[in-house]
């Protein structure tokens, strides 16, 4: 089966952008468009304003008031990935690291002669 944007299917770009143009004005926008799961068009503020204040440009009020258990939900994310956070890597892990890294020595660079 040909898929309609291989060159030898329609080798006339312009018929194929028409054609494309066609197809996309026939299917309404709802078509076109895959919804999250349990995201309608009308939480699209409420989304809005969650990730505000997990970029620090709302505070936590306003994105309890909007949805609550999104912010429960991303306090116990944070709480959850603290400890992770803070874990610090053992002593001898940079070493063996480094270790495993092989030794080359670094290659003259040949420059050209400048021109006067």
């Amino acid at each position: 089966m040909l898929h309609r944007h291989e060159a030898h299917d329609n080798p006339d770009p312009k018929a194929r952008d028409t054609r494309d143009a066609a197809v996309s004005a026939e299917r309404p926008m709802a078509d076109r468009e895959v919804p999250l799961p349990g995201v309608s068009a009308a939480d699209a503020t409420t989304a809005d304003v969650i990730q505000m204040w997990l970029d620090g440009d709302a505070t936590e009020a306003v994105a309890r008031q909007e949805n609550n258990t999104a912010v429960e939900f991303w306090m116990r994310v944070g709480t959850d990935v603290e400890p992770m956070r803070r874990a610090k890597a053992p002593a001898h892990l940079m070493a063996n690291i480094m270790a495993a890294i092989p030794v080359k020595e670094p290659s003259a660079i040949k420059q050209a002669p400048l021109a006067d």
